[in-house]
């Protein structure tokens, strides 16, 4: 049975953003005594191979998920062709995946407080896996959109169980390492997606890539079998077997599967705008990706699932390298301010390290991209470069945030993550729908110029966090 490394907790947890200590943070350090300590800062103990093998485990289970929205991307045409629809439709559908995803905290974390974490971890990839087979089988738009849209809702599960998982197992000092990891796997799955996707599509069907979804969210349901560690926190009991009245656990279960737990979560400041910021960056991550096939592809003339395919491994590179960079500088700057505040840790120092890449690397790149696209600037190059550069500058930014939404308010770690990804993949649904038909109306430059203020912007709101959030917690641990 996995144990907590130190079996003391706080009578009382703080709330977001704050630890044990009260002072102002940025006035240097608090004491010459023992430095206060986080409620996450103690970890489950457990063996070192193991925790790497957990650490592939849960970074393997979003791919299949991912591959069920982004493979699409390549070979929308001849999925719209064989449904004998337009392609507009299956641009819809993907958003609504999307909007399932974005949705589905609200349901898959009350059933895993209900029959435990590892439990709701297996059953997703259970139904994940039986969605990927129905998928690859639909006679018709209508069946191939509903079961899409049931296995999307499990994706988010992975991550944020996944997020959950590894922060109950790595130190805070390399946290941000493994999540970049977990991050970088799956956003690499973006870009790895369309091109297996192309090949698929080119030897063989489209529906073919259902089917290796399903062989692969099968083996990960075998790995999270065997290696997915025990819940920290006990199942919720609803008191059924114990001889409760029936009314009251009627209460628990309306209880537990009530959204107020995760909306809750928006009414901290620094949360809500931590989730925004990601939704910013979500907004550019797939509004470039859903854009290449008819960006690229018309311009160069990539009009074959392959061709166009090929074209993801420029930012999949990017967003594999931001990812572990991103990763690292977000650990060197929390060992950084440790030192600078004499042990004291907060979980916005992180947020510093990805500070230059919303302002700089990202905007840039995305701007790069689509003007040179525009105006046909650089040949082939000029896209190629500048999409590696905005997807490392992409993953560079999200590495920090996404490592704080674990780490701001510990108590609540899984609501925090789960309202991130409500907001996150509500922006993805949006520029899902809507990116060919604004390429269409204002041109490629103007699209990514919009596409670049929302990063810019991302990087004003994390620019706010880290600045005015002493003042923000203060208020907020007052009760004003």
């Amino acid at each position: 049975m996995a144990s907590r490394t130190d079996e003391k907790s706080p009578a009382q947890p703080p709330p977001p953003g704050i630890l044990t200590d009260t002072s102002d943070p940025e006035d240097g350090p608090a004491s010459a005594s023992a430095p206060p300590r986080s409620s996450d800062d103690d970890v489950v103990a457990v063996s070192r191979w193991r925790r790497w093998i957990i650490l592939f485990t849960v970074c393997w289970l979003p791919i299949p998920m991912t591959f069920g929205t982004s493979s699409v991307m390549a070979v929308t045409p001849e999925v719209a062709s064989d449904l004998h629809v337009d392609e507009t439709a299956i641009h819809v559908a993907n958003a609504g995946v999307f909007v399932a995803m974005a949705m589905s905290p609200l349901i898959w974390n009350p059933v895993a407080r209900l029959v435990g974490r590892r439990v709701g971890y297996l059953l997703a990839a259970a139904v994940m896996c039986l969605c990927s087979l129905g998928a690859a089988l639909a006679p018709n738009l209508a069946a191939f959109a509903a079961i899409w849209v049931i296995g999307g809702s499990t994706g988010v599960v992975f991550l944020v169980s996944g997020q959950t998982i590894l922060s109950d197992i790595f130190e805070p000092t390399i946290r941000g390492t493994a999540v970049g990891f977990f991050l970088g796997t799956c956003v690499s799955a973006n870009t790895v997606a369309p091109l297996t996707g192309g090949i698929i599509a080119t030897y063989t069907s489209w529906r073919v890539i259902y089917g290796v979804q399903a062989a692969m969210s099968f083996f990960g349901l075998v790995m999270a079998w065997f290696f997915v560690p025990k819940d920290v926190t006990p199942a919720v009991d609803l008191g059924f077997r114990t001889g409760k009245p029936t009314s009251e656990c009627l209460r628990t279960l309306a209880s537990t599967f009530s959204p107020r737990t995760v909306f809750k979560m928006f009414l901290f400041p620094n949360i809500l705008l931590a989730d925004i910021a990601c939704g910013l960056l979500s907004f550019n991550q797939y509004g470039l990706l859903s854009s290449i096939r008819f960006s690229v592809g018309e311009r160069f003339g990539l009009n074959t699932p392959l061709t166009s395919g090929l074209f993801y491994l420029a930012p999949g590179g990017g967003f594999l390298l931001g990812s572990t960079i991103g990763g690292k500088i977000s650990d060197h700057t929390v060992k950084r301010y440790l030192v600078k505040r004499n042990g004291l840790r907060l979980p916005r120092d992180r947020l510093r390290s990805g500070l230059g890449a919303m302002f700089l690397v990202l905007p840039l790149g995305t701007l790069l991209f689509g003007w040179g696209l525009q105006d046909n600037i650089g040949g082939m190059a000029l896209p190629a470069v500048s999409a590696f550069f905005a997807g490392a500058g992409l993953m560079w930014s999200f590495s920090g945030l996404n490592t704080y939404s674990a780490e701001v308010y510990p108590p609540c770690k899984t609501e925090v993550i789960s309202s991130k990804y409500i907001i996150q993949y509500s922006f993805s649904a949006v520029t899902m729908a809507t990116r060919v038909t604004m390429m269409e109306s204002i041109g490629i430059g103007w699209s990514f110029t919009i596409t670049a203020i929302t990063g810019f912007l991302a990087g004003v709101v994390v620019l706010f966090l880290i600045r005015y959030a002493p003042k923000t917690e203060k208020l907020m641990s007052e009760g004003k």
